[in-house]
């Protein structure tokens, strides 16, 4: 089966996905205000996290980001994955596992490299721990990579895997963290695969749930379609009604 990421409207994403998204934003308008000094004291710069104790480090680093692309790319990510991850999750958990994933991920760089001074920024840990979700809740789905290339959700993640562990080694120098990304996916799997965290329910649940979000998800797509095609004049009663619940119940009205 092919599964389509199609993007919702920024209104009508799932809250905390859309509070995530909101809060990137504003966290790349002050990185390009403030540089380097806020990369330095709101980054994870691991000196300073090991040595000097600035432990909000590991939280605040995710929501900067260096440069556009660098906050398109993410926020985009996050965009996508979280409108059909956080209706299975909850959105409690789904904010719990997108901040623990986060926050594993800085504390990975800063055990990696305890005297580096280098600032690291991003959402990227948090973003591959959100892949390692989809690849766990749909597995078998088919994503096109590059829009080009078809694999199954678990193919891909394992590529990425690989791809950031063969960089992690190859470009040590790079700027980008790839060993943050790899702590990302390494906490995705800790939390799927620890009985209890989070007071979190069998797995078998979460596939359960994960159909059902697909199923309806498929469901608005092609009301949305119609939508496109014909105007919302076309739409039937039930159509509606099926609409106006989903944005309510997903967030999406206020």
């Amino acid at each position: 089966m092919s599964f389509s990421l199609r993007p919702l409207s920024l209104n009508n994403l799932p809250p905390v996905t859309r509070g995530l998204v909101m809060g990137c934003f504003f966290g790349w308008l002050l990185e390009m205000a403030f540089s380097f000094k806020l990369n330095y004291y709101f980054g994870v710069v691991p000196f300073q996290v090991a040595h000097s104790g600035w432990l909000w480090q590991p939280f605040t680093y995710i929501f900067i980001h260096a440069g556009f692309w660098h906050f398109l790319f993410n926020a985009f990510m996050l965009w996508m994955l979280g409108s059909v991850i956080e209706p299975v999750l909850g959105s409690k958990k789904f904010l719990a596992y997108f901040l623990f994933c986060g926050v594993f991920a800085g504390l990975f760089t800063v055990a990696f490299g305890p005297n580096s001074i280098r600032p690291v920024i991003g959402a990227s840990g948090a973003i591959y721990g959100l892949l390692y979700a989809f690849a766990a809740l749909y597995p078998d789905q088919t994503i096109y990579m590059y829009f080009l290339f078809p694999m199954t959700a678990r193919q891909f993640v394992a590529l990425m895997a690989g791809i950031s562990l063969i960089l992690s080694f190859t470009t040590p120098n790079s700027g980008v963290a790839n060993f943050t990304h790899l702590s990302g996916l390494a906490a995705g799997w800790l939390y799927f695969k620890a009985p209890g965290w989070f007071s979190r329910p069998e797995r078998s649940y979460y596939k359960e749930e994960a159909q059902e979000a697909l199923k309806e998800q498929e469901r608005v797509d092609a009301i949305l379609e119609k939508i496109s095609r014909k105007g919302e004049s076309a739409l039937t009663g039930a159509e509606r009604r099926a609409l106006d619940e989903y944005a309510r119940t997903k967030g999406g009205r206020a």
